[in-house]
């Protein structure tokens, strides 16, 4: 059973140099970018991130020191002149004070491409008589997943294009993805905005069977995992530290025992922990200056025409950052919770705040290892 949840009295400010963006700051830095560079509707903004001092100026850094020029780091897409561009904006001069074009590359797919690419390829005529001869006339009831497109020497180059796999659902709260549509190839230019090849290489009957997970669709007749009822063989536990937590949390700051670390992260890469240290004989050693997720690469190695495609970078290509969701207690986390929310931004570049999308809670795994011998 989760508990109350504990908030430390906290600083919200931006005083240290690794401090997460605010919502403000992400206000601040796409105005700024859109008038300095006179932006018009057709470049987006991919991500905006803190732009991290360089290691030595965060190392020497002291609160009543020399303040560190705050400053964001931007990824913008032009899809007017198919350009990717890198900036740096300094928040505290109020100024682009970077702006690099990046030839030959595609910055990751942005989140308002996922809502574009599922519209496009149902109102697509090919893929809708794909779907009949499969026996899917309710349109409405597919899943379009956009998939990165990888590397095909057959595409044309230079293109932004996605690879949408699709599921079908049987009703709304359906798990469609117990329902693959197999050999259904699509390719969509997300620049233009219309899908350019569609490719069927042949019927394959759907599941019959369902696989919901959800406990008003997993006790149905049929279902696979087969379930006739929700377990009720567990009781109760119920985790309680009536004196409170053992770690103190001060913006994004922790200390926990002899532990200090900083909480942070980026669209990219999502959790990212600053400054690990342990105090040792009274004297803070450094252990980890900067820990985090360089990237995730699945390689689903199947040849089959419908997953060759699925070599997956999800850092690069998705940003796992973007895809975070609010945590519950009681569900994600137990016990005396401290919670972190997460900024970041829309294709407009205005910010999205995701609550509760870091929980921090202490947790006993009992001893880890004990001896014994006839004497003790």
């Amino acid at each position: 059973m989760a508990t109350q949840v504990h908030d430390s009295e906290i600083g919200i400010g931006t005083a240290h140099p690794l401090e997460p963006l605010t919502a403000e700051e992400v206000s601040r830095v796409s105005a700024l970018l859109r008038d300095e560079r006179d932006l018009g509707p057709s470049v987006r903004f991919v991500s905006v991130a803190l732009h991290e001092p360089p290691k030595r100026d965060v190392l020497d850094y002291t609160p009543d020191g020399e303040t560190l020029d705050r400053e964001a780091f931007v990824i913008l897409y032009d899809r007017t002149h198919q350009q990717t561009v890198e900036a740096v904006v300094s928040l505290s001069s109020s100024t682009v004070t970077s702006w690099q074009v990046v030839e030959g590359v595609q910055p990751s797919v942005m989140l308002e491409e996922f809502f574009s690419t599922e519209e496009i390829t149902r109102a697509d005529p090919r893929w809708q008589e794909a779907m009949r001869k499969r026996g899917v006339t309710d349109f409405s009831l597919a899943m379009i997943d956009p998939w990165a497109a990888g590397s095909d020497p057959e595409d044309p180059p230079g293109r932004r294009l996605i690879r949408p796999l699709t599921f079908v659902r049987t009703k709304e709260d359906d798990n469609g993805y117990a329902r693959p549509v197999e050999g259904l190839i699509v390719l969509v230019d997300l620049d233009r905005m219309e899908v350019i090849d569609v490719r069927d290489h042949g019927v394959v009957p759907l599941p019959e069977r369902a696989g919901n997970y959800v406990p008003e669709l997993m006790v149905e007749d049929g279902n696979r995992p087969a379930h006739t009822a929700l377990r009720e063989d567990v009781k109760p536990i119920e985790i309680t530290q009536s004196e409170g937590p053992s770690f103190t949390v001060d913006g994004h700051a922790v200390s926990w025992q002899k532990w200090r670390l900083r909480v942070g992260y980026t669209p990219r890469e999502g959790l990212v922990l600053h400054q690990i240290g342990y105090t040792d004989r009274g004297r803070l050693r450094p252990v980890i200056y900067r820990a985090s997720l360089s990237e995730m690469y699945i390689p689903y190695g199947d040849p089959a025409p419908t997953h060759r495609i699925k070599n997956v970078f999800d850092m690069g290509e998705y940003g796992v950052g973007f895809l975070l969701n609010p945590l519950q207690l009681g569900c994600d986390c137990l016990g005396e919770i401290h919670y972190f929310d997460v900024v970041v931004n829309d294709q407009d570049g205005q910010p999205l705040t995701i609550p509760n999308a870091i929980c921090m809670h202490e947790e006993d795994y009992g001893v880890g290892w004990k001896h014994t011998d006839f004497r003790t």
